[in-house]
């Protein structure tokens, strides 16, 4: 997967308008919530085969920090 292909489905996931960057802080983001956490969670899994918990999430301030979870499948 790309990084542009990752971040139009981080936008998808969080349901967010406006476009994101790798640079964007997560919690400056309202939508990030637990709805979101389940859904990068579930996205995760599916598409790269990473197990995520929400503390592994909590610890992450960058959607590029939520990137490099996907360890190394991002191009």
């Amino acid at each position: 997967m790309t990084s542009t292909d990752f971040l139009d489905a981080f936008q998808d996931m969080l349901q967010r308008d406006d476009a994101i960057t790798l640079h964007d802080k997560l919690k400056e983001m309202e939508e990030w919530d637990s709805l979101a956490f389940m859904a990068v969670v579930a996205f995760f899994d599916i598409h790269f085969d990473v197990r995520l918990t929400f503390e592994i999430l909590e610890e992450c301030i960058t959607v590029e920090d939520v990137a490099k979870l996907a360890q190394g499948k991002i191009a």
